[in-house]
């Protein structure tokens, strides 16, 4: 780490982290993965959320007291171009019952001096307790 920001070799690698930190609802390695200056994120049926700080306190409010998902995804595209990745992912989040939530992310991550970190999540509810799903 330098300072508090994860060092990330590729994409790849800050992608795995997202959803472990997700799924671990641990919000120390999420902001870790956030670089810092006006990112965006997009949770399911909310509003943008600009600001590292800002963007920190909704993952906090969100793990706070939650019960651990099980998170299934997977990435569907990718495009890389310079210093910038956008990844195209499918979650399918349970918290233990049958059912679960299909959710369409986007995730971006930039390359800084010290590695990629995560600058936009947008997140979109697709559709609930479907096994089937297309992206069409």
């Amino acid at each position: 780490m330098i300072g508090n920001k994860l060092e990330l070799r590729t994409p790849d690698e800050a992608e795995i982290i997202y959803y472990e930190a997700f799924m671990r609802c641990d919000q120390q390695l999420m902001a870790a993965l956030w670089a810092d200056g006006d990112v965006v994120c997009i949770h399911p049926g909310a509003g943008a959320i600009v600001g590292h700080e800002k963007v920190v306190r909704s993952w906090s409010n969100i793990f706070s007291g939650a019960q651990r998902p099980d998170i299934r995804y997977q990435v569907v595209k990718t495009a890389l171009s310079g210093d910038l990745a956008v990844h195209l992912v499918t979650e399918e989040i349970s918290t233990g019952d049958e059912a679960y939530a299909l959710i369409l992310a986007t995730n971006v991550y930039q390359k800084f001096e010290g590695g990629w970190l995560m600058v936009q999540h947008h997140a979109s509810m697709v559709q609930a307790g479907r096994s089937q799903h297309t992206l069409q």
